[in-house]
């Protein structure tokens, strides 16, 4: 069902990380609008994203926020696969920014925008792994 909202463009390896899957490098996601009118996105524009309530935030590397009315959980199960990280119920990280990243004992995420995530419990074995694999 997802699938008919997500469209193949351009296929390209991400080459800071070896260790994630090949993704696309530019998508269509449903309901997603940047202020130039924009509904293609690059796949490394997009920093993370994170969930308010049954709406979505975009936050990407310009500094620009977008919010779509769909809820994380929509946007994971096509996001996850393009090398992106669920960290908390309410964040999802892109690999591709991670080395960016400080992490404070595994229990936060400092983005380099300075805004800090939450790492929940669950999650923090899964971020251990992925950062293994990426070395």
């Amino acid at each position: 069902r997802d699938k008919k909202y997500f469209k193949h463009i351009h296929h390209e390896r991400m080459s800071n990380f070896p260790g994630v899957i090949p993704t696309e490098s530019v998508i269509h996601l449903p309901r997603f609008q940047t202020k130039a009118g924009e509904h293609l996105i690059d796949l490394r524009r997009i920093v993370c994203l994170n969930a308010q309530l049954n709406y979505t935030m975009f936050q990407l590397n310009d500094g620009e926020r977008v919010v779509t009315s769909h809820s994380l959980s929509r946007y994971a199960a096509l996001l996850e696969k393009q090398g992106f990280i669920r960290l908390h119920k309410s964040h999802l990280l892109n690999l591709y920014y991670l080395s960016q990243c400080q992490i404070l004992h595994f229990e936060q995420l400092v983005l380099p925008s300075g805004q800090i995530l939450e790492i929940a419990r669950r999650k923090r074995s899964v971020l251990r792994r992925t950062l293994k694999s990426l070395k």
